[in-house]
């Protein structure tokens, strides 16, 4: 009988200073993904398909020109807008990399929206590049959901708006869920 590898968890906080319709939107259609969805600023994302819905699947594209390619597929496990969405990441035999899960809950703050992602079943080695990536995601979703509310807002908006970055909580599958 084979051992499993023992795998590992990241979750991650940010609050964002704009409502949580304009974040969840940020994270599903498809025109804003392709925007802040990278592990670095100087990565081109592109979608082959994209059907956030329960049982709806996904495939993306990821390169750096010269540096690498990487294609990413996976399907909506839940999708309830706009307060939370779970999808499985398939088992990438290119990248040696497992089924993992991906969990995003949003919730309205008294700031805005709080977004907490817990990213589970990561294999121990694949871990610090998952929440480097993640970290670089979400500053451009950051950056993104700025942009955008502050289109919406337009000149009703009274201070700019802003992120707070709450500390890293928690590291392994041990931890209660999102």
């Amino acid at each position: 009988m084979s051992q499993q590898p023992e795998t590992r968890s990241v979750t991650l906080t940010r609050v964002f200073d704009a409502p949580i319709q304009l974040v969840f939107d940020a994270w599903t259609k498809p025109e804003h993904m392709t925007q802040w969805m990278k592990c670095s600023p100087d990565v081109k994302t592109t979608l082959a398909e994209w059907s956030p819905r329960v049982g709806g699947t996904f495939e993306y594209h990821m390169a750096q020109e010269g540096v690498f390619e990487a294609k990413t597929t996976g399907r909506y496990l839940q999708f309830d807008p706009p307060d939370l969405l779970e999808y499985v990441i398939d088992a990438n035999e290119e990248l040696g990399s497992p089924e993992m899960t991906v969990r995003v809950a949003l919730r309205e703050v008294e700031k805005g929206t709080e977004l907490t992602l817990k990213h589970s079943g990561i294999p121990g080695h694949f871990e610090g590049m998952i929440d480097a990536g993640w970290g670089v995601s979400l500053d451009l979703l950051k950056d993104l959901v700025l942009a955008l509310f502050s289109a919406y807002a337009g000149t009703r908006m009274s201070a700019p708006a802003k992120v707070e970055e709450k500390p890293e909580s928690a590291k392994s599958d041990e931890q209660a869920d999102v």
